[in-house]
């Protein structure tokens, strides 16, 4: 999800969700701290990275907003910074 447009984020859930049977879980990596940008040589390669991403709360609350709970929620650190994985399960 990191590296699609905020604004396409929400609804992209959505469809997630519509996809899943009752029950069914969703395991997903979503931005711990908001921020939008590029690293233009992402791991020294020369070939630029993209990232567009909410912050934690405003993660689950569109999780939740799709139709799905929350169950788990994990920070998994990156260098000064990190992610959270998110574990979700469709009613």
């Amino acid at each position: 999800m990191i590296h699609i447009p905020l604004a396409e984020q929400p609804p992209l859930l959505e469809r997630i969700a519509a996809w899943l049977r009752p029950g069914g879980w969703f395991l997903v990596v979503m931005g711990h701290h908001a921020w939008t940008g590029i690293d233009k040589d992402w791991l020294g390669g020369g070939t630029a990275m993209w990232w567009s991403q909410a912050d934690a709360d405003t993660n689950r609350a569109w999780i939740t907003r799709a139709g799905l709970t929350v169950l788990h929620e994990e920070f998994v650190p990156e260098g000064d910074t990190g992610h959270v994985l998110f574990w979700a399960r469709r009613s």
